[in-house]
């Protein structure tokens, strides 16, 4: 072989090795920062989120880094859910809680619940559903204001946690009595858990959200 194409062999086997590198480099750099700009966005959303969890309540503590996990087949289907914890000078003051009931008429009900630290609810929030339209989404805050009910609501101050169907004081809606009542009972198992075992519950497994 001629020294002149061998070293226009060598040359272009060097120059398409330095391309590989440097596009795998690149490529590599660009998913990175990608994936950095997603988690921010997505801690950005939640703690946003979380703040509108606990209205009026004043903490000082970043929520995502209190977050644990928990597991409980009554209240997470045996799934790990996030539990967070609000603190101010150190104390507890209230807690946000994601839970599922699989009692829908749809199916799963994600929830997201926030207590103080005297067991009374601050906030229920629907996270994810699958309820029919008409029926069982009468419920979501886009069709009524009917999981306001639950606001200051505890195990105390009711004299029974159910639908006044059922004899109790959450109201519900004439054709739609099975996501309410999923609902209620989902709010009052996780009340009476909390009340039996609050911390205790947790694990020591951190959340995804804030591995770093």
């Amino acid at each position: 072989m001629k020294p002149i194409v061998k070293g226009s062999i060598i040359t272009g086997l060097y120059l398409a090795t330095l391309t590989c590198i440097s596009f795998s480099i690149i490529t590599y750099v660009h998913e990175k920062t990608y994936e950095t700009y997603v988690k921010a966005a997505e801690k950005d959303r939640l703690n946003k989120q979380m703040a509108q969890m606990l209205p009026d309540v004043r903490y000082d503590n970043n929520l995502i880094k209190s977050c644990k996990l928990y597991n409980s087949q009554q209240l997470t289907n045996g799934d790990d859910y996030e539990f967070y914890t609000a603190y101010r000078k150190g104390r507890p003051v209230a807690y946000i809680i994601k839970s599922v009931t699989m009692k829908g008429y749809g199916g799963a009900i994600g929830l997201l619940t926030s207590l103080n630290n005297r067991g009374e609810i601050l906030k229920v929030v629907i996270t994810s559903q699958h309820e029919t339209p008409g029926l069982g989404d009468r419920v979501l805050p886009a069709n009524s204001n009917w999981l306001e009910e639950f606001n200051g609501a505890s195990l105390y101050n009711r004299k029974n946690f159910a639908l006044t169907k059922d004899g109790g004081d959450f109201t519900y809606v004439t054709g739609a009595t099975v996501t309410p009542r999923a609902i209620v009972n989902a709010e009052k198992d996780l009340l009476e858990y909390f009340s039996k075992k609050g911390n205790r519950l947790l694990s020591d497994k951190r959340c995804a959200i804030d591995d770093e």
